[in-house]
């Protein structure tokens, strides 16, 4: 089979071309090394419409259409200040997650004093670069990452909230942060609360595009099970399910999915309990043509 990557920025990998954090001892950066090696990788170039046939991309040469089963695997989005329901005023030192990233990477400095909004890998990976260099560091969130424990950060000098982050004062610069009631001094704020981005509508769907995945050799397992899938053909499964899952529809051939929950948690497949052992765990299916999974 084929494989054409189409890529928007100068080089593949996004977030993990930098990330050094490690999960499970795998680091996203080392990942991206050894995956890495294909020779169809357009780069420079969007992805801006999708139809059965193909997609269409734009480049500095133009546009044309990509004929072929299209795969999406853009990453993810961060949350708006509307969706977040942050009010107050809009000064410059405020990020959103990837733009920080970013700026880091390219060796620039973003502030001295910063309040991260989000408890995920994404946000630890870059706490992680900024506790190096910030005078202080703190990750606010409302909701726990399913692989890193608050212990972890607060070992490398990160001061981690519980709270919700609802003001942000300052006229020119950020000047500090509303969480909860509480006013923390700051001046910069990064916004990390993440979703999953699937743009263009793509019904086949891989890693932070099809729900946040904070371990990047899931997404790695993920991306196989997608494409065996494809692949193997035949009759597929529909997959019933509250919890964050990839894929939504998966060959009778391939019956296997992953599931977005941590370890411990108790489910119903197809009426058969089983416990969770992993976060992310690869669930085996029966071969039905409809199979709901219930978290009990």
């Amino acid at each position: 089979m084929n494989t054409i990557i189409v890529e928007k920025d100068r080089e593949v990998g996004g977030f993990y071309k930098y990330d050094e954090y490690p999960v499970n001892n795998v680091r996203g950066r080392d990942l991206i090394s050894q995956f890495a090696i294909n020779d169809n990788i357009m780069c420079n170039m969007a992805a801006f419409s999708y139809d059965k046939d193909g997609v269409w991309v734009a480049s500095r040469e133009g546009s044309r259409k990509i004929h072929g089963t299209v795969i999406a695997a853009n990453g993810f989005r961060e949350k708006t200040v509307l969706e977040l329901g942050i009010y107050g005023f809009r000064p410059s030192g405020v990020f959103y997650l990837y733009s920080a990233w970013e700026l880091i990477n390219k060796g620039y400095s973003i502030g001295d004093k910063v309040i991260i909004y989000g408890f995920n890998h994404y946000s630890i990976s870059l706490a992680s670069k900024l506790s190096k260099t910030c005078e202080k560091v703190v990750i606010t969130y409302t909701r726990g990452s399913l692989i890193h424990s608050l212990e972890e950060v607060t070992d490398m000098g990160v001061e981690v909230l519980k709270g919700r982050v609802k003001k942000v004062l300052g006229s020119e610069r950020v000047s500090s942060v509303m969480i909860d009631g509480r006013e923390l001094i700051a001046d910069t704020l990064i916004l990390a609360e993440l979703s999953p981005w699937n743009q263009l509508g793509v019904e086949n769907i891989v890693g932070n595009a099809a729900m946040i995945l904070e371990d990047p050799m899931k997404i790695v397992e993920a991306s196989r099970i997608i494409a065996e899938s494809l692949i193997e053909g035949g009759d597929p499964i529909e997959v019933l399910c509250s919890v964050p899952h990839i894929p939504h529809k998966v060959s009778k051939r391939v019956a296997r999915i992953i599931l977005g929950v941590g370890m411990g948690v108790k489910l119903k497949v197809n009426g058969e309990k089983i416990v969770v052992d992993e976060p992310y765990p690869v669930v085996e299916l029966p071969s039905n043509s409809r199979v709901t999974i219930e978290v009990l």
